[in-house]
């Protein structure tokens, strides 16, 4: 009892004409000339050539890298920066706050900052005093 024999078809290349330019399949006597193949996979109809001189409406590569180069020249600063513009755009915008926390005082009266000593009790109660170094000591 034998197994049936399977035989495999040795792949077909008649897809290939469709696929690749006409260039790879035509006969080696024709000359060569130099013209470049657009061609959409799948679709032969659409394939054409054009030579290879003709460009497509896109600028050539010197051509746009000598507009950026000069677009590159042109943006730098004519003038040294003078101390006083620098100075002035350093501080801009570096205002001091409102403060907003501030309350009365319930033993004087006076307005003082929240969470904070109230100046004006302070200096009236205690007195401070430098003579040992960089302590500072309250004395009451």
């Amino acid at each position: 009892m034998a197994a049936p024999a399977f035989r495999v078809a040795p792949p077909s290349l008649s897809f290939l004409p469709r696929l690749l330019p006409s260039v790879f399949f035509s006969a080696p006597s024709t000359p060569q000339r130099n013209v470049r193949l657009f061609s959409l996979p799948f679709l032969p109809s659409l394939a054409f050539a054009l030579p290879a001189s003709f460009q497509l409406g896109f600028p050539s590569i010197p051509s746009m890298l000598e507009d950026i180069w000069e677009s590159v020249l042109r943006a730098v600063p004519k003038k040294k920066t003078s101390h006083m513009k620098k100075r002035h755009r350093q501080m801009a915008g570096k205002a001091l706050k409102d403060v907003t926390a501030l309350c009365k005082c319930p033993a004087c009266g006076q307005i003082k900052r929240m969470h904070y000593l109230c100046p004006s009790c302070a200096m009236s109660k205690c007195y401070c005093d430098y003579r040992h170094g960089a302590r500072l000591l309250l004395v009451c």
